[in-house]
């Protein structure tokens, strides 16, 4: 059975994908793999790539060789000089021999590149739409766009200090698309953590106090406290040397606060599953400065904040507190929040830039009813907070011609964030796979389990069981078909913003709020892939059961998974292309014929991917 799977893998899939909204360009998506049926498609990749690459419309961006001796390239596209933002390849090589190519070019780009807005002009325009100034020194920068609707835009872009890098039209500076950031003597101290078991932390001895500033590591691992004072660690997203003084203290290295003792301690083992797991160096794999702030405030929430922001423009990690006071800082969840940054910086220094949320859509009805209201094509929607006014724009809905519409004949637009679900799974992955190096599984505190989120006393998501977590009238989805789509509005001619609308199949729903795409929803398709991938067992919506590698060999599974964002994502991907990317980093790791590439494929396969 093990031998059947080898010829339903990753075949090569050249396909051409046209929008119909622009005639600009034609998108072709490449994955191409190390599969002998694949060997014509490297070959002819490969000429493409060559000759691009003579041509300047591709350029080698970064060239590295990882832990097996395979060489990594990555191609970006320009035209005409101006990059197309997200486009291009990641190539792999082995002694001189193409193994596989993910990515995407757009053919036949025709676009005047030349902007209307001067740099000066464009600026005054991006602090403008974005309500802040600039986050950096830097100009805005001129590319090609291919927003979520399928054009290709010429855009000024800059990232703002409301946490966000805007995109506007570099003619006419309507806003077209906006990217969240929101992603000496040493001493061994001791402390009560947030379970109130005692934790070792790596301290710094300074001026007669201890610091929870850890730098026995190579990497340095500063962990400051916010003082659950939401401006205080507001002011530390912001770079400053201010966040000296809000590095955690004692007087004699005996901890009391658990916010900083379970923060930095589990940042520290963090750092050490990486390492000794993946090879991997810290968050930039460079033991770069890491910084975390605790007690960022009364929330229930953990986030990673990308570059150019954190206390040194490098990024930062922060972590909210849970009910009754428990600071939100267990193994998991740090291991979460510092993910987003391995992930970040991972594909920042291969391609230029950062994993991408990829936006995709499908066309549903006419119109829905949900909780006795209905939602249809020619309707609006009213943005009460995310705007500085109140803004009224119109469902986002298509006629027959693939064109948008207000006419009530049109076909609603349902739309996900299949990349930023991606890269939340991705976290969940490596937290809970950071809670099964240190801790012995079982239930209860300080045991590792499937379960996000547990020794804060919060069940947020579990990836053995998505179902049972709830999310209104559905459990969390464990297949593709599963996935929560919502109907967006339109801002202007290009922007979208999500509403709280939306359908799951032929269900509609209704959330509470709006702008948000669902990430962590419908994370779970991928992350419990690899649930199933390491235990093994049946995946109830599809019926198949799957084989699983067990526990003892769980490392296999998991540098499969994270060998697949590092190494071989590009910038843009969907939830099926990543499942063709970790069936090629399991190929490359672990063979085609092993029980690790056949569990990873059937579970894979089960979910839809």
């Amino acid at each position: 059975m093990r031998n059947t799977s080898k010829l339903l893998i990753i075949g090569a899939s050249l396909a051409l994908v046209a929008s119909s909204l622009q005639a600009q360009a034609a998108t072709i998506s490449y994955a191409a793999t190390s599969q002998p049926e694949d060997a014509g498609d490297l070959i002819r990749v490969d000429a493409m790539i060559a000759q691009k690459a003579l041509t300047g419309e591709l350029r080698r961006v970064s060239a590295r060789t990882d832990r097996i001796g395979r060489l990594h390239e990555y191609f970006s596209q320009s035209h005409n000089g101006v990059p197309v933002y997200g486009a291009g390849f990641s190539r792999q090589r082995d002694a001189g021999r193409t193994v596989s190519v993910f990515g995407k070019v757009h053919e036949g780009i025709d676009l005047e590149t030349s902007p209307g807005l001067p740099p000066a002009a464009a600026l005054a325009r991006l602090e403008e739409v974005a309500g802040a100034r600039l986050a950096t020194g830097a100009p805005p920068t001129l590319a090609i766009l291919p927003t979520p609707l399928g054009e290709l835009v010429l855009t000024w872009s800059a990232p703002m200090r409301d946490r966000r890098t805007h995109f506007i039209d570099a003619h006419s500076g309507d806003p077209v698309h906006r990217m969240d950031h929101i992603y000496a003597e040493a001493a061994v101290g001791f402390g009560a953590g947030i379970t109130g078991e005692p934790q070792k932390l790596s301290t710094w001895h300074t001026e007669g106090s201890y610091q929870s500033w850890d730098r026995l590591r190579p990497a340095e691992l500063v962990t400051l406290d916010g003082g659950n004072d939401p401006f205080n660690a507001f002011l530390l997203t912001i770079p400053s040397p201010a966040w000296l003084d809000a590095v955690g203290q004692d007087d004699d290295n005996e901890w009391s606060n658990p916010a900083v003792v379970a923060g930095h301690a589990n940042l520290g083992l963090m750092y050490d599953y990486l390492f000794q797991r993946h090879g991997w160096r810290g968050m930039d794999g460079e033991n770069g400065r890491v910084f975390s702030i605790v007690a960022a405030g009364d929330f229930l929430n953990a986030f990673f904040l990308s570059a150019p922001f954190g206390p040194q423009g490098t990024g930062a990690i922060a972590f909210g507190t849970a009910p009754d006071d428990i600071p939100l800082v267990p193994l998991d969840i740090v291991g979460h929040e510092l993910m987003h940054g391995v992930t970040f910086s991972s594909l920042m220094a291969r391609t230029g830039l950062p994993f991408i949320d990829t936006h995709t859509f499908t066309l549903g009805p006419s119109s829905f009813t949900v909780a006795g209201e209905t939602v249809g094509c020619g309707d609006t929607y009213t943005f009460e907070f995310q705007f500085d006014d109140d803004l009224v724009a119109p469902l986002l809905c298509f006629d027959e011609n693939g064109m948008p519409t207000q006419s009530r004949t049109g076909k609603l637009a349902l739309f996900w964030n299949e990349g930023g679900a991606i890269n939340e799974a991705y976290s969940d992955i490596i937290g809970t796979s950071a809670e099964f190096a240190f801790h012995p599984p079982g239930d209860g505190l300080l045991r590792a389990d499937y379960e996000n989120g547990e020794d804060a006393k919060v069940s947020i998501r579990r990836i053995d069981a998505p179902r049972s977590v709830r999310l209104g009238p559905f459990g969390y989805p464990e297949a593709r078909g599963q996935e929560l789509r919502f109907v967006v509005a339109l801002v202007g001619e290009r922007l979208i913003a999500y509403t709280g609308y939306g359908m799951r199949g032929n269900t509609p729903f209704r959330t509470g709020g709006f702008g948000y795409s669902g990430v962590h929803w419908n994370s779970t398709i991928l992350s419990h892939a690899f649930y199933l991938a390491v235990e093994g067992g049946q995946h109830v919506p599809s019926g198949q059961t799957i084989q699983g590698v067990g526990g003892a060999n769980r490392a296999q599974v998991e540098q499969a998974f994270f060998r697949a964002m590092v190494d071989l994502t590009p910038p843009f991907s969907t939830f099926a292309a990543m499942g063709l990317l970790i069936r090629q980093a399991a190929a490359d790791l672990h063979g085609v014929g092993s029980d690790a590439f056949s569990s990873i494929h059937q579970a894979l396969t089960a979910v839809g991917l």
